[in-house]
C-alpha cells in the first residue's frame, strides 16, 4: 500500500534526542519513491538539521508536530513547535548541507510558531 495521498502525522516532545524518530519516518517515506539509498540518506540528514533548528532551545514540555507526505516523485515534510518564538540563526554549515541535501526548504515564525517544510524530489525526474 502506498503513501501517497495518506500524510504520515507525528508529534514528538521537542528534543534533540528525539529526532530520530524524524529521521526513521522520513525515510520510511521516501522508500515509497524510487530514491537512492544515498538520497534517503541525504533526506535523513537535512530532516535532523531542519527538525534541530526549530526546536533549538525548547524544552521536553514542548512538541514538535510533523506531518509528511508524497505526492508524485516528491516527499515533503513540515514541521511546526508552537510558542517557540524566534528562529535562532541558521549556521552557515547547516546552510551549506541543506542546500546541497534538499530540493528546497524554508523557515518561518507566524504568531509565536516556529515552522519549516522540507522538500526531497527523486533525481532526475521533471515536474
Amino acid at each position: 500500500m502506498s503513501t501517497e495521498d495518506t500524510p504520515v502525522q507525528l508529534t514528538i516532545p521537542a528534543l534533540p534526542r528525539l529526532l530520530r524518530i524524524a529521521r526513521v519516518t522520513a525515510a520510511s517515506m521516501a522508500a515509497e519513491l524510487p530514491f537512492t539509498l544515498q538520497d534517503i540518506e541525504d533526506l535523513r540528514v537535512a530532516v535532523d538539521e531542519v527538525a534541530a533548528v526549530v526546536i533549538d532551545g525548547c524544552d521536553g514540555g514542548s512538541s514538535l508536530e510533523l506531518t509528511m507526505s508524497v505526492d508524485g516523485d516528491r516527499v515533503t515534510i513540515r514541521g511546526l513547535v508552537r510558542g517557540a518564538g524566534e528562529l535562532p540563526e541558521l549556521h552557515p554549515v547547516a546552510r551549506d548541507l541543506l542546500d546541497l541535501l534538499a530540493d528546497s526548504y524554508t523557515f518561518d515564525v507566524a504568531d509565536g510558531d516556529r515552522s519549516f517544510t522540507l522538500t526531497k524530489r527523486v533525481q532526475g525526474v521533471e515536474g
